[in-house]
């Protein structure tokens, strides 16, 4: 009978060792549940972040196209504000030819006139001289 006691004795303290196991396994697990919670949460706030992230780069993406749009109109505009202004350069220098040539014209036109003014004023002294010769003057 005593290995009987023996052996209940030790059963006891297996019961006992199994009830100071449960208990640690369900404060275990309590903390394991809340850790869950914890996690659930964070979990849920990760989302709502990428969700943040992924609208900032819809966003970011929509600015850089918009980016290279302007990029190309400036470009557009650059390229036809340089047009312009060879444009510009070749008639300033078509204009100054032009005006060296009307110079040119003007010039010759006054020296005609000085020569014609010369033969005209000729002319007229020689009908005076000939109205004289005549008794007309």
């Amino acid at each position: 009978m005593e290995m009987a006691k023996e052996i209940i004795g030790m059963l006891h303290e297996i019961k006992d060792t199994l009830n100071e196991h449960s208990t640690i396994l369900n404060e275990h697990s309590n903390i394991l549940n809340e850790h869950s919670v914890i996690l659930n949460e964070h979990s849920t706030i990760l989302r709502e972040h990428s969700q943040i992230l992924n609208d900032h780069s819809q966003k970011l993406d929509m600015h850089s196209e918009t980016l290279q749009e302007h990029g190309l109109v400036l470009r557009g505009l650059r390229n036809g504000q340089e047009m312009l202004k060879a444009e510009l350069s070749e008639m300033r220098l078509q204009n100054a030819r032009e005006f060296g040539e009307i110079k040119e014209q003007m010039k010759d036109m006054g020296d005609s006139i000085d020569i014609l003014k010369e033969y005209t004023w000729d002319n007229k002294k020689d009908i005076l001289r000939i109205k004289k010769t005549m008794g007309m003057a």
